[in-house]
């Protein structure tokens, strides 16, 4: 029986007590490891977090076997540069809260440290595997960009803040610090209804089913076993392509020379059986026909995407 795997989702690192709070923070499975970097340096003329963009993922892979590839479903995601629009714009305006109340060197972690692969949580470049015949041969199953994240400011998680920032304390909801009003639900209420966030959940759960389905599929099914037996003769036993991850090491510092050698065999065998291809058509034609069903509320989702992205492209705008 065939393994059902589910695509890496990507999805922002967490900026602030905010993104924490909530839950945020969870890294994709193929996000370059970060190198941890110093809190940066309390600037109270700065309104906001510094952007780094350095190496984020092309909007469309431009090379391997996934290169022009766009699932349908891609048009209602939110991309990394989309996320990283909001998380600024709820720091900027966290940053400002937080200034009101006396925290006048409040900082927030640097954003667009750590990019993943992918520009969106459907990660074209590996939805299927390792699909960059160039990557594989140099990296092995790797991310070919190390990230470095930004070492949360000191200050964050002072008990003073957490109150300012929940607008509770010792358990239960206050309504002022220090003589001074606060906004409902805290710094963090007020960025919520400045800025709001990009809900994305029903999209990406679409994402998952199609992934899923596309794997029972016939032709999907077929040229997984051609891919097996093109293994097979390079000397691997394995059933379908998430299997490789039992042959290597995620934990060592670099990949073994055996690891390229997998990984290359791996993306040739996908090259010569078209398995990437057979697949992606495959699950566009599912994500058609999720659209169909449910094309109203995503075209909701969409709109309120947009309207966070507005509201936070305005605020970034007026931080310059």
């Amino acid at each position: 029986m065939m393994t059902i795997r589910r695509p890496w989702i990507v999805s922002l690192s967490a900026a602030s007590l905010a993104a924490f709070l909530a839950g945020c923070g969870q890294q994709a499975t193929d996000t370059p490891p970060a190198q941890k970097t110093p809190a940066p340096a309390a600037d109270p003329a700065q309104p906001g977090p510094k952007v780094f963009r350095e190496n984020w993922p092309d909007k469309v892979p431009t090379r391997g076997l996934a290169k022009g590839l766009t699932l349908p479903l891609e048009t209602y995601m939110p991309s990394y540069a989309d996320e990283i629009t909001v998380q600024q714009a709820r720091d900027t305006a966290e940053i400002a809260c937080m200034r009101r109340y006396g925290f006048d060197n409040w900082r927030t972690e640097d954003l667009g440290t750590a990019p993943p692969l992918a520009a969106n949580a459907s990660n074209m470049p590996r939805r299927y595997g390792l699909t960059d015949l160039a990557e594989a041969k140099e990296y092995g199953y790797r991310p070919p960009h190390p990230g470095r994240e930004s070492t949360p400011p000191p200050e964050l998680y002072a008990p003073d803040a957490v109150t300012v920032l929940q607008a509770r304390q010792g358990g239960s909801t206050i309504t002022s610090f220090k003589g001074k009003a606060l906004p409902e639900g805290g710094c963090i209420g007020e960025v919520d209804r400045k800025v709001g966030t990009l809900d994305a959940d029903l999209v990406e759960r679409l994402s998952a089913e199609s992934f899923e389905r596309s794997q029972e599929t016939t032709a999907v099914k077929a040229a997984m076993g051609q891919w097996s037996l093109c293994m097979k003769d390079r000397g691997y036993q394995l059933n379908n392509v998430w299997d490789t991850d039992k042959l290597h090491s995620p934990a060592a510092g670099t990949a073994s020379s055996e690891e390229i050698e997998l990984a290359t065999a791996d993306v040739e065998c996908k090259t010569t059986t078209n398995l990437i291809k057979i697949w992606f058509d495959e699950e566009a034609a599912i994500q058609k026909q999720l659209i169909k069903e449910n094309q109203s509320n995503l075209d909701k989702a969409r709109s309120r995407k947009n309207s966070a992205l507005s509201s936070a492209s305005a605020i970034n705008t007026a931080a310059r």
